[in-house]
Formats: C-alpha cells, structure tokens, sequence
C-alpha cells in the first residue's frame, strides 16, 4: 500500500518484509545484464582456484574503499524497499566460480532510528539469501573503524549455504554495514569449495570507509 507523499511512514513501520525487488537478485559481473546467479551457474567447473590478482577500488560517491581480485563492473538499479524507492549500485567482478561485490544503498531516514536499523539490514540479508536459495549458517556482529564525524548504526557477518541454479552448491559470506545514511552489502558467492579462507580474509578485511 503505497504512504501517502506528505507524511513520511514511522520508524516503527520499517519491516524485513519481501520484496518484488529483493537485493540479491542485482549482482551484474559483466556489461550484459546476466545476474550473478546466471553467470556463475553458466561457468564450468573449475579444477582449483582460481589464482586472485587483488587490485583496491575506490568508491568516492560512497566514501569507501574494498580491493577486488579483477576489474570491476558497476552498475545501479532502484530497489522497492517498503513502497519507496531506493537506489542501489553494485560494484562487482567474477573470477572462475567466485563472484565478489560491494553494494551501497542510500536509506530513507526511517530506516535509520534506532529502533527500525535492525530490520533494514535484515531486509537486506534476507533478500540475499533467498536468491541462491539460500540456509543461514551464522551470523555474527560486527565492528568496523570509522573516520571521525561517521556513524555505524549496524553490522553483521552472514554466511549461508545454498544453490546456483537447479544443482550447483554455493556458499555465500557476506558483511552488512548500515553507516549514516547508508547501507553497506560485501558480498563473497562462489560454487561449493571455491571460496578460501585467505581469499575471504583479504577481501572482507580490505573494505574501509574514507572521509
């Protein structure tokens, strides 16, 4: 139902609830517009990893930096998060079985207050994880540094497991940051044993946050 446009709904009304437009479905890796579940289902079967070329990245309209093992691709959709509209970017690069990406939202400032940030970031993970069909593994809080005059609001690490296509395995490892007006999505899918923990341990670690 949609608010009506002279009065902004209540924090209180912000809620995970689904949406035609769920974030997980954005993933784009290459210029043709195939969704990350699309791409990764279509590459063959590798024998080992992959060999990870780390390049860092910088995100000056989001304030952020995160190092990506190829050059990356980005592009931007308008998500319907709880009848408004919200636009997301998505900065991503796939390399053999493994897709690595950063999305960054502006949240309306409902979203925001304390008692509704929660909700906003579990919206966000749950969009993801029905994507790749995916089994919530763990979940953790988190910290992150931020330069003076920022404000982490939320954090939380995921990590599900789940599907690519009708019978590809994935794994999925993620890391949400809601900071200032802001919503923050560090995104690791790769098939089933592609993913290592040095690989995960160097991309997660490199995300910062920038004046």
């Amino acid at each position: 139902m949609s608010r009506p446009t002279h009065a902004p709904p209540p924090a209180a009304a912000v809620r995970a609830t689904p949406s035609r437009d769920p974030p997980g479905s954005f993933f784009c890796g290459r210029r043709r517009t195939l969704t990350a579940l699309t791409m990764l289902a279509a590459l063959p079967l590798a024998g080992c990893s992959p060999r990870l070329n780390w390049r860092e990245h910088r995100v000056a309209e989001a304030r952020c930096v995160i190092a990506l093992p190829d050059k990356p691709q980005t592009a931007q959709r308008e998500l319907n998060f709880n009848g408004r509209k919200v636009a997301m970017s998505m900065t991503s690069t796939g390399v053999g079985p493994s897709l690595f990406a950063l999305g960054v939202a502006q949240l309306p400032a409902e979203a925001l207050a304390p008692e509704a940030v929660e909700a906003t970031l579990g919206w966000f993970r749950d969009g993801l994880l029905r994507n790749v069909q995916g089994t919530l593994t763990a979940t953790r809080p988190l910290q992150l540094v931020t330069p003076p005059g920022r404000t982490l609001r939320a954090a939380q690490a995921v990590e599900a497991q789940g599907r690519i296509g009708a019978d590809r395995k994935a794994r999925l490892a993620a890391r949400f940051y809601v900071v200032d007006d802001r919503l923050y999505q560090v995104v690791a899918l790769a098939a089933e044993g592609e993913l290592t923990a040095d690989a995960l341990a160097t991309f997660f670690d490199s995300f910062r946050l920038t004046d």
